[in-house]
């Protein structure tokens, strides 16, 4: 279970920077995106706690649901910050 824990740990600060950086352009998404990753992480937890590491997958999966809309956001709104300073 301290590995269920620990694991979030190592990402939560990328994904709340990512939060961060977009929400300033589409804060909405970026809510929505940021509470499905925490409700991934917490089945991720929940199912590792229950059936050991293969019951991660779900949640997991579920988590990258909203990290990865996140991440391709994030690229997004650097470009748009960039090219609208030229």
């Amino acid at each position: 279970v301290q590995r269920a824990h620990q694991n979030p740990l190592e990402s939560f600060p990328m994904v709340m920077m990512q939060m961060l950086l977009c929400g300033l352009k589409y804060p909405l998404t970026s809510a929505v995106c940021g509470g499905i990753w925490v409700v991934g992480r917490f089945l991720y937890g929940y199912g590792y706690a229950n059936n050991g590491p293969k019951g991660r997958m779900v949640g997991g999966i579920f988590s990258h649901l909203g990290d990865f809309p996140l991440a391709i956001m994030t690229f997004k709104v650097a470009y748009e910050m960039i090219a609208a300073g030229k």
